[in-house]
């Protein structure tokens, strides 16, 4: 008697593996892939950039905090520049150069412990401002060694001369004098933008710790090699700032051109 195998019925019932992808499917998965990587990427660097932005207006926070604090204390705001410049001489009675004599407004948060005193650091840093800003040579060779946030001069009124002791101003500049306190720059991305860059392009080759307004309104100049400071468009062609009542907002060229809001509090009596 003949005996039955099931080769035959095992043998039918394997599935043959499948055969490799061809050069056409695995060029189609390629162009998927690419696509799915061309859609994802500015996605991923916009938040990065906005996770810097938000990190940028937490930090100009704390520092319009600190300003609050130290005028809550000594009931004024610590100047650009809070002290006097006294002229040298050379044996022949000739003026050669002026030394400034007193404070700027962020040694004195630091010096009475409002901030730590590392200037390119913790709330002082910019998320979005390089090493090699920080570390920009001025004209005089000289480098920055701010973080990226600055003041705006003109509201808070450079004063060469004192009024008597305890290096007091003679007109200090309280914050209850702020007409607009939560549209008003008080601090916030600045810098010196490269030279003819774009303005916008976020290009800046120094960081600054103030700004001044142009005499003319939107005027911001991006030609010279030297430009002064100005507001620092850093996050996505924005600037982030601080009001005086430490409300963070931003702005883009746009905006800055044509001083949105009167951020710089220009024509007004403050």
């Amino acid at each position: 008697m003949q005996k039955s195998t099931s080769f035959g019925c095992m043998k039918s019932g394997i599935r043959s593996r499948p055969g490799a992808f061809t050069l056409i499917e695995l060029l189609v998965v390629l162009a998927i892939i690419g696509l799915l990587a061309g859609l994802l990427v500015p996605a991923v660097v916009r938040t990065l950039g906005s996770g810097k932005a938000a990190g940028c207006g937490s930090n100009a926070r704390q520092i319009a905090l600190a300003m609050i604090a130290f005028d809550g204390d000594f009931q004024y705001l610590p100047w650009s520049n809070e002290g006097y410049y006294q002229g040298q001489f050379d044996s022949t009675g000739t003026q050669t150069n002026s030394t400034f004599r007193g404070t700027n407004w962020n040694n004195k948060l630091v010096y009475f412990k409002y901030l730590a005193s590392d200037f390119d650091k913790g709330a002082w840093l910019c998320p979005g401002a390089s090493r090699a800003e920080i570390r920009g040579l001025d004209q005089n060779n000289n480098p920055a060694n701010y973080g990226g946030y600055g003041i705006c001069n003109n509201i808070f009124r450079q004063e060469n001369n004192l009024s008597g002791g305890n290096n007091v101003p003679q007109r200090p500049l309280k914050l209850s004098r702020i007409p607009r306190p939560a549209l008003t720059w008080m601090v916030g991305d600045c810098g010196r933008p490269v030279a003819k860059s774009t303005p916008g392009s976020g290009l800046y080759q120094r960081t600054a710790n103030g700004f001044g307004r142009p005499a003319t309104m939107g005027a911001w100049d991006f030609t010279k090699q030297y430009t002064d400071s100005q507001p620092a468009l850093r996050h996505n062609g924005e600037a982030c700032w601080a009001g005086f009542d430490s409300h963070v907002t931003k702005f883009n060229w746009a905006g800055m051109q044509v001083e949105t809001n009167n951020f710089t509090a220009r024509s007004e009596s403050i």
